[in-house]
């Protein structure tokens, strides 16, 4: 019995793949676009938050300057105490212009670490909005074939097929001709019978064997108009 449920179990999930696979082949076009539409977001985040490592590298760069610039300054004063025999003082400036450079040298080397990120983050943006602009014309691509596909099989099935247009044209057009074909033979039927009962028929077989009683008629009159002369 349990080995009957487990089959029973593993066919309701191979038809739930079979319609999950079934509705994103329906779907793909549009399931495509809006993938397309969140990376297209995800990446201006990325280049948000790029900007913004940025603008921190800046500002630590400002930083460093800073401390660069208290500490040159501090030289100056500590050489002028010590000019002027104030040791002590030149050891204090000493101690503060230390302090100068041990920031920036920190801030350097954080600075440091973030521009090899930032141009690690380049690159990948820059990889991303390439493959994003190669996805989004092959959509363009995919999407023009599925519309020649879907014309294609409307054709088929509205144009070639019996029951279309063209279709049920073709045939009353033959109905047509053979109506006019039996009015024909109607008509040439009804010619014939009239010729038939007339004697008309007749006539023209007679014409046809060279004996037409008319034109002999004709002709005799002319025989004795001409035998009897004028008075």
């Amino acid at each position: 019995m349990r080995s009957v449920l487990n089959k029973i179990l593993t066919a309701m999930r191979g038809g739930v793949n079979e319609l999950g696979e079934a509705v994103v082949d329906g779907q793909g076009n549009r399931i495509l676009e809006q993938e397309l539409r969140d990376s297209g977001q995800e990446l201006s985040q990325a280049k948000h938050e790029l900007a913004a490592l940025m603008a921190e590298a800046a500002s630590l760069g400002r930083q460093i300057r800073s401390e660069q610039d208290s500490a040159a300054k501090r030289e100056q004063n500590a050489r002028k105490a010590i000019e002027a025999g104030q040791e002590d003082l030149a050891r204090e400036v000493a101690e503060r212009i230390v302090g100068h450079e041990r920031r920036a040298a920190e801030l350097t080397q954080t600075r440091t670490l973030l521009q090899q990120r930032i141009t690690s983050l380049k690159d990948r943006v820059q990889r991303a909005e390439k493959q994003l602009a190669d996805y989004r014309r092959e959509l363009q691509v995919v999407k023009t074939n599925e519309r020649v596909l879907r014309t294609t099989a409307q054709i088929d099935t509205n144009i070639n097929s019996q029951k279309s247009s063209l279709g049920t044209a073709k045939e009353t057009l033959e109905r047509i001709r053979e109506r006019q074909a039996r009015e024909e033979d109607r008509q040439t039927a009804g010619a014939t019978l009239e010729k038939e009962l007339t004697g008309a028929n007749l006539d023209e077989k007679l014409k046809a064997a060279g004996i037409d009683g008319e034109q002999d008629a004709v002709n005799n009159v002319l025989a004795r108009l001409k035998d009897k002369p004028a008075p």
